[in-house]
């Protein structure tokens, strides 16, 4: 809690006996924050609407069935025993008059429907309410309906409540996020599994008096029965389109590299020069990290072994004309590791690897470059953390990543928002920035390669993940960086149409004269098979 500034005084009402894995979580999460005073009352339950025609019920209902990894986030729970004991009033002014007693800064109604109008008059800064459907397995996120049923790539969502001073409804800490096109119910699964830490980040903005961070939402109608035999129809030619290339076909990552006078120019980036490296059968290659160590080109990169469906360091050198040696070992556990990223401290070459698996971000140091390290300082910690990107700046550390902040497991989805944290050295120890996520869009926020100067703007490129992980690189300048403020605008994108037949690129590094990018393709299953060990 920030120092001098006093507790935001939060009332929960509620009227359900049992609540979704999300919300119950999201409860969890209030009741734990430490810049909270949290009332708890109870009240008669209230029974849910039910929306949309019968066909639209049952596919929903299909659609749920297949969840799969997901379906824990909408999994029904028993109320806490904190939650469970809470007092129950009984008449609606007893309930009232305890909320009054209280003198909440917000009121949160969860599982009337409508909103209770008594209780929004009680509250001094905002008063909001869920309602009793979302209390229920059943419960989709309306709002990202029609996006879905028109088949966009993104769509801006957030925590959905009912602003019941406005009657209208908002979306707490917004962000852009990616639509799945073939499941409506993984959609909802995918956003509400963030709610505890956006409802946390709404409620702290209030309590340090900064602007709300909220932006107004029209809930759609569930389709009827002519609507959503269309939508099924849709949803039929979609995965035919999707996954029909893809017969006898796996996706294979390869990469790219140049040596030239003139570096890629990020606000019109061309590649078409680039040379592509073909990896070994039963590898793909990823995420390349460019250094020059000791007179020699060095090239650190992700080596994914389809064999045993794990990710690995390799490393190469470079000859003059751009020629690679055979790919050699430099690190291997048993998580999968990714994203390598070079860095000199204390006069050393240090490297940091992504393990998300793990829920740590470490730091190694060399102990004989390139092939051996030994790890020298944890990072983060307990949050699944990926692309791990140092810049220095002034003195000052800058770390960049791309953070899943849910208490679930998401299957991979960290590309959503960015996080920045900032330390006195590369090793730590790291403090959040005050801002974060500093950047939540689906289209920029996860990194795609170490930051670089050009022409004296500082340049982060990242990936457009709408489309499909991957998508394309992003180059974004950053117009400014310090402990209170982040910001970057686009500009420009490097598009994955510079070699025949490519379905994205999502790193571009440099060092020196040499340049490295990646780029994914369809390639025959059998080149997933390896003939021998390398």
């Amino acid at each position: 809690m920030q120092p001098g500034l006093p507790r935001l005084r939060v009332s929960v009402v509620l009227a359900c006996t049992r609540l979704p894995a999300w919300l119950d979580e999201t409860l969890a999460g209030l009741l734990k924050a430490d810049f909270l005073d949290v009332q708890v009352l109870r009240d008669a339950d209230a029974p849910a609407r039910r929306h949309g025609s019968v066909a639209w019920r049952a596919y929903h209902a299909l659609d749920r069935r297949l969840l799969g990894e997901l379906r824990p986030i909408m999994a029904p729970r028993a109320l806490a025993p904190r939650l469970a004991e809470a007092p129950a009033p009984g008449t609606a002014d007893a309930l009232c008059a305890a909320v009054a007693g209280f003198t909440p800064d917000v009121v949160l109604s969860i599982g009337h429907s409508p909103a209770r109008i008594d209780l929004w008059p009680l509250a001094r800064r905002a008063a909001w309410s869920i309602p009793a459907e979302a209390c229920k397995p059943s419960w989709g996120l309306m709002h990202l309906l029609p996006a879905f049923l028109r088949g966009n790539t993104e769509a801006p969502s957030g925590f959905p409540v009912h602003d019941d001073r406005t009657g209208h409804g908002l979306l707490l800490d917004p962000a852009v996020v990616s639509i799945a096109q073939l499941s409506f119910a993984r959609n909802t699964a995918y956003q509400l599994q963030k709610a505890p830490a956006k409802l946390l980040r709404a409620l702290r903005r209030l309590q340090q008096g900064q602007p709300s961070a909220a932006a107004p939402v029209e809930l759609a109608r569930a389709p009827g029965t002519f609507a959503t035999l269309g939508l099924c129809a849709r949803l039929l030619g979609r995965s035919l389109w999707r996954h029909v290339p893809r017969l006898g076909r796996r996706e294979r990552w390869t990469l790219a590299a140049r040596r030239s006078g003139t570096a890629l120019d990020p606000a019109a980036p061309r590649a078409e020069d680039f040379t592509r490296w073909t990896p070994p059968r039963g590898w793909f290659w990823a995420d390349p990290f460019p250094v020059h160590h000791d007179g020699v080109d060095h090239v650190f990169f992700e080596a994914y072994d389809y064999e045993r469906a794990i990710g690995e360091i390799h490393a190469v050198t470079v000859d003059a004309h751009g020629h690679h040696s055979p790919h050699r070992v430099v690190m291997a556990g048993p998580h999968h590791l990714s994203y390598p990223f070079l860095f000199p401290h204390a006069g050393e070459p240090h490297l940091l690897v992504e393990c998300a698996q793990s829920r740590r971000m470490q730091a190694f140091r060399a102990q004989r470059f390139p092939e051996a390290w030994y790890p020298v300082a944890t990072l983060l910690e307990g949050w699944r953390a990926v692309d791990g990107t140092l810049w220095q700046q002034d003195g000052r550390w800058w770390l960049f990543a791309c953070v899943a902040e849910t208490p679930f497991d998401d299957g991979g989805r960290e590309f959503n928002e960015l996080f920045l944290f900032h330390a006195d050295t590369p090793v730590g120890p790291w403090t959040p920035h005050r801002q974060n996520p500093v950047v939540s869009d689906v289209r920029s926020a996860r990194p795609a390669g170490p930051l670089f100067m050009h022409e004296g703007r500082l340049v982060r490129p990242s990936q457009d993940c709408a489309a499909e992980y991957g998508h394309r690189i992003v180059f974004n300048e950053v117009r400014r960086l310090d402990t209170e403020v982040y910001e970057e605008r686009p500009l420009a994108t490097l598009n994955p149409d510079w070699a025949p037949a490519l379905r994205g690129c999502h790193t571009y590094a440099q060092a020196g004269r040499l340049e490295l990018l990646d780029a994914k393709y369809l390639a025959p299953t059998r080149d997933a098979r390896r003939d021998a060990a390398p």
